[in-house]
Formats: C-alpha cells, sequence, structure tokens
C-alpha cells in the first residue's frame, strides 16, 4: 500500500511538470498571438486609445496570418472603439467592411453585429435615414433567429426614429406592432422596461395625433406599472402635455408641479428647467402672475446647459404666451428664435411648428385660411389611421387573449399529469435511498468493526513484542547471572531497576489517557518524567498554548506521538539536552523539537512511522530533520 502511494505521488509530480513546462511554453509564444493582442484591446483598466492601438495590432497581425476568426473580431473591436471615441464615421465606415467580410464568411453572428453598429452609430450621428433601413435589415436578421428581444429593440428605435422623421402616423403602426410582441413575452425587468418605453412613447404618439384620451389612458396604465422615480417624472411629464394639448390647464397644472418637485428633490437642473418651462406656459393660460418668471428662469437655465431641444421648447413656450397678449413683436422674435434652432436639430416637425407661428405675424388671410384648412384635412385623416391602428392592437389582444385561455387550460392538464408522474417517481427514489441508506450503514459498520479488531489485534502483537524483545530477554539474563556466583548482589539489583523502567514506559505507552484535567500539567509530567542526571529535558511557552480549544482526540495524539519521540531519544539518540519550543498563532500549535544527540541518516522506523500516522489522522503534520553527529530535529503543527 505504501508502495503504491508513493508511485502515485511520482506520478502526480512527474504531470504537474510536464504540465508547467508546457505552460511555460504556451505563456512565452502567446505574447505575440492573436488572442493576446485581443484580450488587451478588451482590457478595461486601459483608455480607448490603448485599446485601440492593441485592436489594430491585433486586426494587422490576423490579416498577415489570414486568420478570419480574429479579423472579424479586430474589425468589431476597432469599430466600437471608433465610436467610444466619438469618431462615428470611422466607426461607421469599420462596421461596413465588418458587414463585408461577415457576408462573404457567412458568419451569421458578426453579421448581426454589423448591421446593429451600422444602425447604432447611423442614429447616433443623426443619420436617421441610413439608420432605419439598418435596423431594418437588423429587424429581418432577428425574425430569422427568432430573436424576440432583437425584434422588439429594433422597432422601438424604428419607431422613435420615424417619429423625429415627421412620420407620426408610421411610428404609430410601428409602436403597436412592438407592443404586440412584447406582451406576448414572458414579463420580467428587461421586458418591462421595453413596454413602459413603447406605452411612453406611443402616449406621445396619440398625443401629436390628437387622440388625448387614449394617451391619458397609458399613462395611467405606466404609472402603475413602475414605481421608478425617474420613468415616474417622464410619465407625470407626458401625461401634462397631453392635458395642456387638451387645453385642460387646471390637470395640467398639477402634473407639472409634481415633476418640478421631484427635480428639485433629485436635483436635475435639465428637469428643473423642463418643469418650470411647462409651468410658466400653463399659469400664463391660467393668467398667473408668476407665469412669464417661471418661463425666463427656465430659459436662463437651457442656455447655461445648453440644451438645444429645450431652448427650442422655452422659445416657443414664449411666443406663446405673447400670441395670447397680442404682442406680435416679441411672438416674431421667439418663434425666430425657435426656428433657428429647429434648422440646428434637423427636425421637420419642430421647424413646421416654428413656421406656423413665422406665418401668422405676416397677417395674411388667405395663408391663415390655407394653414386651418390644411391643418382641418390632416387631423381628420389621422384621426382615421389612428382608429385603424387601435383597432388592429385591440384585435390583436383578443386573439392573443383566447390563445392564452386555451393553452392556460392544457398547461394545467399537462401539469397535472406531471405532478402525479412526480409524485410517484419521489416515492420510488424515497425507499431505495432508505434501502440503500440501511444498506450502506451495515456496510460501514462491518468494515468499522474489522478495522477495530485488527487494531486491537496490532496493539496486542505490539505489546507482546516488546515485552518480549525488552523485558523477557532483560529477565533471562538476569536469571542467568543469579546462576552465577560472580555477579554481586547491587549489579544485580540495578538490572531489575532496569527492567522495571523498561515495564514503566510499556505501561505508559499504553494506558489510558485523562485529557480532562490539567492537559499542560500533564504534558509536562510525560515530558520530566525523561529527565534524569545524564539527560536535562527544557520547555519553552508551553503555558501560553490555550489547550482548551483541541479536541481530546488531539490532546492524546499529541501526547503519544511526544512520548513516541521521548522514548525514540532515550533509545537511539544518547542526547544530554532536549529542547521543545511551544508556539501558537490563532487555531495553529506549532511544537518545535530538538536534541543535541547522534544524529542519524533520515530512515524511519516504526516508531516514526506511527507518529506520522498519528498526525494524520487528525489532519496535523510532523516532519524530521537529522544528520550523523548533528542532532534530531522535529516539527510538529497541529
Amino acid at each position: 500500500m505504501k508502495g503504491i502511494k508513493s508511485s502515485f505521488l511520482f506520478f502526480c509530480l512527474l504531470v504537474s511538470t510536464t504540465i508547467f513546462g508546457l505552460y511555460t511554453v504556451n505563456a512565452q509564444k502567446t505574447i505575440d498571438s492573436l488572442s493576446y493582442y485581443h484580450k488587451l484591446s478588451e482590457d478595461t483598466s486601459q483608455n480607448y486609445e490603448q485599446n485601440f492601438i492593441n485592436a489594430s495590432k491585433l486586426l494587422d497581425l490576423a490579416i498577415k496570418k489570414n486568420n478570419t476568426y480574429y479579423i472579424l473580431n479586430g474589425l468589431d473591436r476597432k469599430s466600437y472603439l471608433f465610436s467610444a471615441m466619438g469618431d462615428y464615421n470611422s466607426a461607421i465606415s469599420t462596421a461596413k467592411i465588418l458587414l463585408k467580410k461577415s457576408e462573404k464568411t457567412k458568419d451569421t453572428s458578426k453579421l448581426v453585429t454589423a448591421y446593429r453598429k451600422l444602425a447604432d452609430y447611423s442614429r447616433l450621428s443623426d443619420s436617421l435615414l441610413n439608420a432605419y433601413t439598418y435596423y431594418q435589415e437588423h429587424k429581418s436578421l432577428n425574425v430569422a433567429l427568432k430573436d424576440s428581444l432583437g425584434i422588439l429593440r429594433d422597432l422601438r428605435f424604428m419607431s422613435s426614429i420615424q417619429y423625429n422623421l415627421g412620420l407620426v402616423h408610421e411610428s404609430e403602426g410601428t409602436a403597436v406592432e412592438a407592443i404586440t410582441i412584447v406582451d406576448a413575452l414572458k414579463q420580467n425587468e428587461e421586458t418591462l422596461q421595453s413596454k413602459i418605453g413603447l406605452y411612453n412613447h406611443l402616449g406621445i404618439v396619440y398625443n401629436e395625433l390628437g387622440n388625448y384620451n387614449a394617451a391619458i389612458d397609458l399613462y395611467d396604465k405606466l404609472l402603475k406599472l413602475t414605481t421608478n422615480s425617474s420613468y415616474l417624472n417622464i410619465i407625470h411629464n407626458n401625461k401634462a402635455n397631453t392635458f395642456k394639448e387638451q387645453k385642460n390647464f387646471k390637470p395640467a397644472l398639477k402634473e407639472f408641479q409634481i415633476v418640478y418637485d421631484n427635480s428639485l428633490k433629485i436635483q436635475d437642473t435639465l428637469q428643473m428647467a423642463r418643469s418650470l418651462s411647462n409651468l410658466g406656459f400653463v399659469k400664463g393660460k391660467l393668467n398667473n402672475a408668476e407665469a412669464l418668471t417661471d418661463m425666463r428662469n427656465a430659459l436662463s437655465f437651457r442656455k447655461q446647459k445648453n440644451d438645444i431641444h429645450g431652448l427650442f421648447s422655452s422659445y416657443m413656450a414664449m411666443s406663446e404666451y405673447y400670441k395670447d397678449r397680442n404682442d406680435m413683436k416679441k411672438v416674431k422674435y421667439y418663434a425666430q428664435q425657435a426656428y433657428n434652432i429647429s434648422q440646428q436639430t434637423k427636425n421637420p416637425l419642430e421647424r413646421l411648428e416654428a413656421l406656423s407661428f413665422l406665418v401668422e405675424t405676416e397677417g395674411s388671410r388667405k395663408i391663415i385660411e390655407y394653414k386651418l384648412l390644411s391643418d382641418s384635412i390632416s387631423n381628420a385623416k389621422q384621426i382615421n389611421e389612428n382608429k385603424y391602428a387601435f383597432v388592429k392592437y385591440n384585435y390583436f389582444q383578443k386573439e392573443k387573449e383566447a390563445r392564452d385561455i386555451e393553452l392556460k387550460f392544457k398547461e394545467s392538464e399537462l401539469k397535472a399529469e406531471k405532478e402525479k408522474l412526480n409524485k410517484t417517481i419521489y416515492k420510488s427514489i424515497v425507499v431505495i435511498g432508505v434501502l440503500f441508506t440501511v444498506f450502506l450503514y451495515f456496510i460501514i459498520k462491518s468494515i468499522h468493526k474489522k478495522d477495530k479488531i485488527q487494531e486491537v489485534y496490532n496493539t496486542e502483537t505490539r505489546i507482546s513484542k516488546k515485552v518480549h524483545d525488552e523485558v523477557a530477554n532483560d529477565i533471562y539474563h538476569i536469571m542467568t547471572k543469579l546462576q552465577s556466583k560472580d555477579n554481586s548482589k547491587d549489579k544485580i539489583l540495578d538490572d531489575l531497576e532496569h527492567v522495571y523502567l523498561k515495564t514503566r514506559d510499556i505501561s505508559k505507552e499504553n494506558n489510558i489517557i485523562d485529557v480532562h484535567e490539567n492537559y499542560s500539567e500533564l504534558l509536562k509530567d510525560l515530558l520530566f518524567s525523561y529527565k534524569n542526571d545524564s539527560i536535562n529535558v527544557i520547555t519553552k511557552n508551553k503555558s501560553n498554548v490555550n489547550w482548551d480549544n483541541l479536541s481530546d482526540l488531539k490532546k492524546i495524539t499529541l501526547f503519544r506521538v511526544l512520548q513516541e519521540l521521548m522514548t525514540n531519544m532515550r533509545k537511539h539518540s544518547k542526547a544530554s539536552l532536549v529542547a521543545l519550543n511551544f508556539n501558537q498563532s490563532g487555531n495553529k500549535i506549532t511544537i518545535d523539537y530538538k536534541d543535541n544527540g547522534v544524529g542519524c541518516d533520515l530512515v524511519k522506523h516504526n516508531g516514526l512511522h506511527n507518529t506520522e500516522n498519528r498526525m494524520a489522522t487528525i489532519n496535523g503534520r510532523i516532519t524530521f530533520e537529522s544528520k550523523p553527529e548533528n542532532g534530531f530535529k522535529v516539527q510538529i503543527i497541529i
């Protein structure tokens, strides 16, 4: 058994050495490898510029080695890093190369990534038409891959782009399509966030289309769906805007006040400016004296923050305020400021809104009549298309509810059958488990009983051998001396005392140890029992060790190990001085043994093997150090 353990340890050492050697060689090769530069390009501890340098090295090396996998990954990283550094044109150009390479290699995953990058980066660079086209392509891929969340994301951005381009009806239809998808998905944090975003956007669209009641219903639903303070501010603000468009100014004032109070709590300057501007506008409609002050404060905040879109809103609010008071000069001034802003934002709806105020300041009746007629026809068309989209949504909802009821019925039947089968399986497992446990118990008990018998046999054999080899032989020599007339009585008495001491040692080695009393004193008695005229025993720091934390098994084991060491010293070492140093660090106890004996070549006999085995049983450790004529050292750790 010992031979097998030694062979196994040697095998483990050989395998670990070989693996370490191979790892060292491979690690050296990796320094200039593609994976090395790939990891560096993604290292978040570096800045984007350093990441970009490593991404470029990755791409150059991949092209040189014609490694398609890393060429695609290099292009992916470079496109992302261009966008992270604000260079959207380069990000888009790199994404186009990634798209071509992905199509050529038929790598679907990178193809999806390329279209998403092209769509996102085009949107961020205000290339809305290009972004819309790329989102359509990305959506088609997600449909083929059956990625519902991906489709949902694409539809949300497409609807938002349509709205920003002035395609309000198209934006509504896309948003309704997205809602039918999100309603069919299992609700979690991600889908809930999507639903809130879609409902909010659709409310804005309905507000734009004049379907105010539908918009308010959506906002009321949203207020029940979330408690997030950021979302709540947006919802209350949009709900207030809808009341404002209805010319229902009192509830609008209440909603805007909620938004303003919340923005004060979180000290959000942009939200404060927006809510102040809206409060001022509504107060102006209600002839509140604070109206103009609120609007001017909001305009000042927005100028400080260079809030372009906010400035447009403030200028239009001021135009409306002065229009109500028939001050056309100031109407024209603020409307012109709003028009200038709309040219910067390139938003056709904002430009049209600003132009409508400017046209009115011209005073032409035909222009005003044309505008009113145009708005009337447009509104009628919007109402019809809006009704169609909403009816379509309700139809899908009812159809979905019917499918859900049918599906739930089938699921309940299936669940009942499954539970019945599971109960049968569980019962079988319990019965088998109980039988196996009983069987295992008797097997372990039988093995333990055999081990106990073997241990008793080994102990009896060892004691018998010691008595025969050490005591019986010495008694026989004494008997021989007694038959000889040349031996003196004193010499025979000395021999008998020697036999007595051996007998006492054997008894001590196998007697019962009471570790419940003062263990420190017990060890002291043990160690100093080996002290005599020719052997001096010194102990250090023994009283500083907290022995109470040791279990009885550990105390007994330590006692036997020290007893074995001291017996070994007296029999073989010819030492005149023995020193034992006790130390404790936390729960770890260390004992350093040293004698000035003759030492030896370290070949472990039965006694030393016994100490090792004893320490192993308590998860302790014992190490030996000795050379001829250089004493004997031992370290024990528990």
